[in-house]
């Protein structure tokens, strides 16, 4: 496992040689603002990270009740990390607010998200999802749509108090999801050397140098052909031929449709 922290301009100014003394995985930065303007902190955040070699991704709280405003929103994510010549990041997609989406319904929300999702994706960087647990629970929208897709989420088992980075987090609280999460926040009242006041801390089970590449999916594999078409009897040779390896495979009748 892998300890973190996620951050804002909410934190002021930090000092990351000591956040990095106290050996932070990784860092997931905001990365803009519901203007669509880059966190006052961004460039600084962005500077101590590479300095001191914190991994870093970075999020979106959504406020895009719209597919068309997701997409302006995404645009906003995929020209900062351009303007500083980042390249396969991940980009958690915050979808908690509930004055503006969960009025939206199932559907609507889920074409919000994948709107956004496609603009991230096509731009080459990583998507993810940052839920509260209750978003969940609640199915806010279609959890199926987004099946591959990891998922960070939220869960304050403690409350309110205050929790040291080097405090660890009790697992049998962790959100219980069908199928992996790949990052819990276990407390937005934590505290780390090199920040004044309240952190959010979290925890990863996948290495966060992996993020940017897709979850696995539960039920599902993917094969590679090595031809397109065969006559049955060219299948039946190749078949033997595989078997001859070890390797057991089965002929296949697919018929075109045009």
């Amino acid at each position: 496992m892998w300890k973190g922290i996620d951050v804002s301009d909410n934190q002021g100014v930090i000092d990351w040689a000591q956040v990095a003394a106290s050996k932070v995985a990784f860092a997931i930065l905001r990365s803009v603002r519901r203007s669509g303007k880059e966190d006052h902190q961004f460039a600084a955040n962005l500077e101590g990270c590479r300095k001191h070699g914190i991994p870093i991704a970075v999020y979106k709280y959504t406020y895009a009740a719209t597919p068309e405003v997701a997409q302006q929103e995404a645009q906003q994510i995929v020209a900062l990390l351009r303007s500083y010549e980042l390249t396969g990041t991940m980009v958690w997609w915050d979808v908690e607010d509930k004055g503006a989406l969960r009025p939206l319904g199932v559907e609507k929300l889920t074409e919000c998200i994948r709107a956004a999702q496609e603009v991230i994706t096509t731009a080459g960087y990583g998507f993810g999802l940052y839920i509260g647990l209750y978003v969940y629970k609640e199915r806010w929208f279609d959890f199926n749509a987004f099946a591959g897709t990891r998922l960070w989420i939220a869960r304050y088992y403690r409350g309110y108090r205050t929790m040291q980075f080097d405090d660890e987090p009790d697992q049998k609280y962790k959100p219980n999801v069908d199928g992996d999460i790949s990052v819990w926040q276990y407390t937005s009242c934590g505290e780390i050397p090199g920040i004044r006041g309240d952190a959010d801390l979290d925890i990863a089970y996948d290495d966060p140098a992996e993020w940017t590449h897709p979850a696995a999916e539960p039920g599902v594999i993917y094969t590679v052909s090595v031809a397109d078409v065969w006559t049955r009897e060219q299948a039946e040779v190749i078949r033997q031929q595989f078997a001859a390896m070890g390797i057991n495979g089965i002929v296949h009748k697919v018929k075109i449709l045009e």
